[in-house]
Parts: C-alpha cells; sequence; structure tokens
C-alpha cells in the first residue's frame, strides 16, 4: 500500500492533524517534484487528499491507517483494530480519567485511555503498566466486558475496532506535566453524551455500571 518511506511520513504526519500544507510535509532536503511524485501516489493509493484550500488531509482510509503508517507491516483495513479500553474510576469522587485524542483517527475527541494487547502479559497487566507509565496513577484493573465499534463518517468508515474494556478502582497518584501524559485529565460527573465525547462513550459508561461479562456490538455514524 505504501512503497516508500517519504509515503509513510505523509501518512504519519497527517495522523496528527487536520490538514497540513504542502510546504508542512516536504522534508527540507527534498525537492519539490520528488516530494510530489509520493504525494500523488499517496492520493492515488486514496490515502490523502487535497481540500479546496490547498491543504492536505487524511481520507477516511487513511484515518484508519494513521499513525500506523510507519509500521512495517500495514494492518489490512477491513480488519478490527484490538485495543484495551482502560475506564479509571475515582468511585468516592465520581472522578473519570479521561484522555483527549491526538491522532487520527477520531483526532480531537474525549474518551477512555487505550493501551495495546501485549502477546506475554494478560490484560489486567498489561493496563496497569500502560496507566502508570502514561499518567503516573496506579489502579488495580479487572476486565468488564468486550466488542466492536464501528465509526462512520458521512457514509464513510473511519474506525473499527474489537475492544476490552477493563475498569481500574482505586487509583493513586497524581497527573504529571509531561508529553507522556499530555491529554489526560480528570473530570468529576462527566456527561458522556457530550459531543465532545467519542460517539462510544455513553455505551461504555454504561458497560461500567452492568454487571462484568457483557458484550456489545455498536455502530456510531458522525
Amino acid at each position: 500500500m505504501l512503497d516508500h518511506h517519504i509515503q509513510k511520513s505523509i501518512v504519519y504526519d497527517l495522523a496528527f492533524a487536520e490538514s497540513l500544507r504542502f510546504s508542512d510535509l516536504k522534508p527540507d532536503d527534498m525537492e519539490n517534484k520528488a516530494f510530489t511524485y509520493h504525494l500523488k501516489k499517496v492520493m492515488k493509493a486514496g490515502l490523502v487528499e487535497k481540500q479546496d484550500d490547498g491543504r492536505y488531509t487524511l481520507t477516511m482510509k487513511g484515518r484508519r491507517v494513521g499513525k500506523g503508517a510507519l509500521k512495517k507491516e500495514s494492518r489490512l483495513l477491513d480488519r478490527a483494530y484490538s485495543i484495551l479500553l482502560l475506564a479509571v474510576r475515582n468511585i468516592e469522587t465520581d472522578e473519570w480519567l479521561l484522555y483527549k485524542r491526538q491522532t487520527q483517527p477520531l483526532l480531537g475527541l474525549v474518551g477512555f485511555m487505550q493501551a495495546q494487547p501485549v502477546a506475554e502479559t494478560d490484560a489486567r497487566s498489561t493496563a496497569q503498566k500502560t496507566c502508570f507509565e502514561q499518567t503516573r496513577i496506579q489502579a488495580e484493573f479487572a476486565v468488564q466486558g468486550h466488542g466492536y465499534f464501528r465509526v462512520y463518517r458521512k457514509g464513510e468508515l473511519e474506525s473499527f475496532i474489537h475492544f476490552t474494556l477493563l475498569i481500574g478502582q482505586n487509583p493513586q497518584g497524581e497527573l504529571p506535566e509531561t508529553a507522556e501524559s499530555a491529554g489526560y485529565f480528570w473530570q468529576r460527573t462527566p456527561n458522556f453524551a457530550h459531543p465532545d465525547m467519542l460517539p462510544n462513550m455513553q455505551t461504555l459508561h454504561k458497560m461500567c455500571l452492568d454487571s462484568p461479562g457483557s458484550f456489545v456490538e455498536a455502530t456510531f455514524d458522525l
């Protein structure tokens, strides 16, 4: 799909922005003609499109590749992306640890912390390790449920994930002001239906309050 490191870099860079100019994307040491060739390749592949104002954005297909563009083997677009969703809650104050997404897909929307499943580690240990590394918060995690989420924007698939939801209770520690913790914040009694929230947050909140072991498959349109 992406034959050259420059093509991968174009998609990767756009994963962190709503749009970028030609000059923002092009390496300083590369000629315009050579870079234009690679830009046209990713556009022909249906990953990037040019807007009326001359800026470049990821298509829905490109958003699903996102920052995974730099991986040696790209994820197949029709397969669900496996993820752990970590719902950390202080029950006494009803504060929830939330995260504002820094990359595509769904850039800028707010949801729960995410962690990548690791083959050599069980889900609870991975959740604890990721939570502490990202936020310096320690919590006790338990698996709550799992399922599939699809998100469409204007009729095109933007995100498809298979998730396992873990609840983190008895959180200890304070959020530091570091690059790793950027985007994380505590919020008391959040409005999970707010437009700034990821569309799956109402469903996840309900799962958190239900008995463990639930399975959910849901589709959302933006």
